[in-house]
């Protein structure tokens, strides 16, 4: 009798223990879901709503979109389905068309140059980018191999210039965060204020807020750094 006690009680911990980890887990799977819609503006924009980003965005009605991302990807895909769609296939993996591309492609190095500090000009880049993207990608496609090789070497084509191009984007939105009078500090900052309510109004926690103290001591380093340049100077 006691054994069969103790089989019930056990069973019973062991529903209330798979009870409490499933509540949990969809506890859990909320909140992410809360979070993502508490960043979606930020998912769009792929920058901070403040003064330094306000040439490398876009806005719809009330949405800000990554003049990047929303100029680039739809003129390339676009692009690729239209020499596809008017059977220009042929014609687009000659030699001529490749060379063009790397041209189109090439408008990148407007940015480093500090060209594409004018938003017309970006938006124009990022269209060219996009049709050389299209063209490249046809080129490879048409040349004659296989399709698996032509595929394969055109993901790992594609695949390291997107790296390049967000590790190069991701230096330059950290560089201006790290150049801002309060450093990282997206707890306060006024780019992440709609994050920041969005937030709020989903009982989120502002785990931003931990960006502060990184913060000062990155402003403390900085005035050092000029007291130590100042010194340097008079001596």
């Amino acid at each position: 009798m006691k054994q069969i006690e103790y089989n019930y009680k056990r069973d019973d911990n062991k529903k209330f223990r798979l009870k409490n980890s499933s509540e949990e887990k969809r506890g859990n799977f909320k909140k992410f879901l809360l979070y993502s819609k508490s960043f979606l503006p930020f998912f769009l924009s792929h920058h901070p709503e403040c003064e330094s980003f306000k040439e490398h965005t876009i806005n719809l009605s009330r949405v800000k979109l990554c003049i990047g991302c929303f100029v680039s990807y739809p003129t390339a895909i676009c692009a690729f389905f239209l020499i596809r769609i008017l059977n220009l296939h042929f014609l687009f993996s000659t030699q001529p068309f490749f060379i063009l591309s790397l041209i189109f492609l090439g408008t990148f190095f407007l940015s480093p140059l500090n060209l594409t500090k004018y938003k017309k000009i970006k938006i124009i880049q990022k269209f060219l980018i996009g049709i050389g993207v299209a063209i490249m990608f046809n080129w490879i496609m048409e040349r004659p191999y296989s399709y698996f090789i032509n595929i394969r070497t055109a993901f790992i084509v594609f695949y390291i210039l997107l790296t390049f191009l967000n590790i190069y984007h991701a230096y330059g939105i950290l560089g201006s965060c790290y150049r801002c009078e309060t450093p990282f500090n997206w707890g306060m900052c006024p780019g992440f204020c709609t994050i920041r309510k969005r937030m709020e109004e989903n009982n989120l926690d502002n785990f931003l807020l931990k960006f502060e103290s990184f913060s000062h001591r990155l402003l403390e380093r900085r005035i050092k750094k000029k007291k130590n340049i100042s010194q340097s100077t008079i001596t």
